[in-house]
């Protein structure tokens, strides 16, 4: 009877090889061990360092190299695994073989750069004893262990979020077809390409196509893990399908390249780019979710700067720091690889279709006008909100007018990739250099009957109050004069590692000590926490050198921040002091002039929540979290809040909103100015005020008390204030 043989599949290998499995428990144990030991440690370390601080920023250290040594360690040992047990390969599997394995002969190159250990003969024999005589299933085969290695946070930083598996197989069903030339310009570990190579083995294509449908298809990355992970996948589904002795196997070309700066890799990777430029049928993906300011070289930034700019697609300076790094493949991609009449076909972030930064993006300048939306609405599969979007590259130099382009079909679907609608998204309005938001055409029919409020140009962002951990403090006591003060511990808490400073005991005069809140701390109607924060400014809010030194005390304080500041603030910044990053785009001195009531409304979040604040009674600094507008009129602060906690006012901005923001959106609806006489905006006044004083209550009984609690208990309060939010809305 023939033995059944064990086949390996990516759940195996999370399970054998994942960060809670024994193999790496004792494997990271044993790499620790060898740090001191092993002359070559040092010399890879660097290199090491040097390739990846590109990629993840400066904030990278041993115990993260350990950990990539250890996913390359695995790859080597699979592929030295499968190559002992093929009949057709001259491997004996032992130990000593092991050891002496060089992958660079099967142009696995990228192995040797970064290989600086191999397994001892007790983890080999373990490993080996595991995977030994194991078939591969036809699959991608290490997102789910590189996922489980490599904390999100980590790979976050590099904007990847990797593709379910079932969105992967539908996108290549929907638009590959076999012999299509095609490139993934940030493949990861491979997700797209090996479902098509997959497609392609699976075909009932002779063995010479698929050898040349193979051969058609490439992948980019800049990260030498996810290129080693995709190259060893492929590499072992080609030991499955494949009989080697018979005939050579495909090339594999995948290549460790920067996509939007391929020029500049030639030389490093022995490849002719001029063969690739403008050559591909298909580009097909998950480009980087990352943003400008997320980019963490300032050349770099530059690059992308520059880049946005040639492409016809960078943002008003206002929101060079949102330009995505998705919006700038979809565009450059294609202009440097695509055929004419060829497609692209991208995960993207929903904030394409409806982030101020991305108007010029939505000119779809380059593309045919037959482009293709899918969206999931209530079933996104990833934290942040996204689409696929489809488009046919036509050039530069094409008489298509951006009217032309719209409105876009459009499919939506479930969480299992079911079909649900087909639909047409249009935008709100289009000019010559670009679109506003893009949204379902029924919603966009209800919000063409709406008008602009008169408000949206008097509320203004809060300062940024930022690192918190320099200037948010607890106070002690009084001495002398002074306010003894140490590090907000809860603000400590939620600090970035970077910014993770802790002070104690330090002196301050009083005159420094400002009233300020989170986000966090407001609820609707009511803000229930206040931070002390230490801002270095005189009576007109601005940093006065002189006036500091009449203040030893604060002046000491502040310069020891400052040099905190200046030490572990981004390369990339060019805000080079703490006072000039508190009060960037003067959000902090225009607070001068505030008046005796305020109205204060989260910047970001699911809903709105809104609350007054009375500076008679204590002055308070508004954050950046939040939004605010100043008046003299009472009346009028608590009417602005019973509108901006209307439930129903929130669920019209959810049609409008992007995944991250609500900034001035509230005022993209008719808030009309308030008028003392209006009988509704007396009566909306008049339930504000009730709502305050009962959600201070609340938070009396309840210091910890939640947005949806209040919202429960003020439930037939909030139908009053919809009610009467209609009305004023009507008139």
């Amino acid at each position: 009877m023939e033995e059944i043989k064990k086949s390996i599949n990516s759940q195996f290998i999370s399970e054998i090889f994942g960060r809670s499995s024994e193999i790496y428990r004792q494997s990271i144990k044993f790499l620790k061990e060898q740090v001191e030991k092993q002359k070559p440690y040092e010399e890879k370390f660097k290199k090491w360092k040097k390739i990846f601080t590109k990629i993840y920023g400066y904030d990278i250290n041993s115990e993260l190299f350990l950990e990539h040594t250890y996913f390359i360690l695995v790859l080597e040992l699979l592929v030295f695994s499968k190559l002992s047990t093929h009949k057709n390969f001259n491997f004996k599997g032992t130990y000593e073989e092991y050891l002496i394995t060089n992958l660079k002969e099967l142009k696995l190159i990228e192995f040797e750069n970064l290989s600086w250990i191999k397994f001892n003969r007790k983890l080999f024999d373990i490993i080996l004893d595991k995977i030994q005589d194991a078939t591969y299933a036809k699959e991608e085969l290490f997102s789910n262990i590189y996922q489980e290695i490599f904390l999100p946070d980590i790979r976050h930083k590099i904007g990847e979020y990797y593709t379910p598996s079932h969105l992967v197989q539908r996108m290549v069903e929907d638009i590959y077809i076999i012999g299509l030339k095609i490139l993934d310009p940030s493949c990861g570990s491979g997700k797209f390409l090996i479902n098509i190579i997959c497609k392609i083995l699976n075909s009932s294509e002779s063995n010479p196509l698929k050898f040349k449908a193979i051969s058609n298809i490439y992948g980019f990355d800049i990260n030498p893990l996810a290129i080693m992970a995709t190259k060893t996948n492929i590499f072992l589904l080609f030991l499955e399908f494949f009989n080697v002795k018979n005939q050579r196997i495909p090339e594999i070309n995948i290549f460790l390249i920067d996509s939007l700066f391929i020029e500049l890799y030639e030389k490093e990777t022995n490849i002719d780019v001029n063969h690739l430029y403008n050559s591909f049928d298909l580009v097909i993906g998950n480009p980087p979710w990352l943003t400008y300011k997320d980019i963490h070289l300032k050349d770099y930034q530059n690059k992308i700067r520059e880049l946005a700019q040639n492409l016809g697609i960078k943002p008003p300076s206002q929101y060079t720091t949102h330009i995505e790094l998705a919006a700038i493949f979809f565009y450059a991609i294609p202009l440097k690889f695509l055929k004419q009449k060829g497609k692209i076909f991208f995960v993207m972030p929903k904030s394409v279709l409806n982030g101020d930064h991305c108007y010029k993006f939505r000119a779809f300048s380059i593309f045919e006008k037959n482009l293709e939306i899918w969206d999931f609405p209530n079933n996104y599969f990833f934290n942040v909100n996204h689409i696929c979007l489809k488009a046919q590259y036509v050039g530069k130099d094409n008489d298509i007018s951006i009217e032309e382009r719209y409105p876009i079909k459009t499919k939506l679907f479930n969480d299992k990739l079911e079909l649900k609608e087909d639909t047409i998204y249009s935008s709100i309005s289009i000019a010559n250099d670009g679109a506003k938001l893009i949204l379902p055409q029924q919603k966009l029919d209800f919000l063409h009957k709406l008008e602009k409020s008169p408000y949206k140009d008097r509320f203004f962002q809060g300062a940024t109050l930022v690192p918190r951990t320099l200037i948010f403090f607890k106070k002690k006591e009084k001495r002398n004069g002074y306010l003894i003060i140490s590090s907000d511990s809860d603000v400590l808490s939620r600090a970035k590692k970077q910014w993770k400073f802790e002070y104690e005991n330090k002196e301050i005069e009083r005159e420094f000590q400002f009233k300020t809140f989170l986000n966090m701390d407001l609820i609707p109607f009511f803000i229930k926490r206040k931070r002390t924060v230490f801002l270095p400014v005189n009576e007109q809010f601005e940093f006065d050198l002189d006036y500091l030194q009449k203040y030893p005390k604060a002046l000491k304080f502040y310069k020891d921040m400052n040099n905190i500041y200046q030490k572990n603030k981004k390369k990339t910044s060019a805000i080079n002091t703490l006072f000039a990053n508190i009060n960037y785009w003067n959000k902090l001195k225009k607070q001068i002039n505030n008046k005796a009531f305020m109205i204060v409304y989260n910047a970001s979040g699911s809903n709105l929540k809104a609350a007054v604040i009375d500076n008679n009674e204590q002055r308070v600094i508004i954050g950046s979290e939040n939004y605010y507008y100043s008046t003299n009129s009472k009346n009028e602060a608590y009417y602005l809040s019973a509108i901006l906690n209307d439930p129903n006012l929130s669920r019209n901005i959810k049609l409008i909103k992007s995944s991250r923001h609500i900034h001035k959106r509230p005022f993209l609806f008719p808030i009309p100015l308030y008028d003392k006489n209006d009988p509704f905006h007396k009566r909306l006044t008049k339930i504000g005020k009730k709502c305050e004083l009962l959600v201070y209550d609340l938070v009396m009984n309840n210091p910890r008390i939640s947005t949806e609690k209040v919202k429960t208990i003020l439930y037939q309060k909030l139908i009053k204030i919809q009610k009467l939010t209609e009305q004023v809305f009507l008139d």
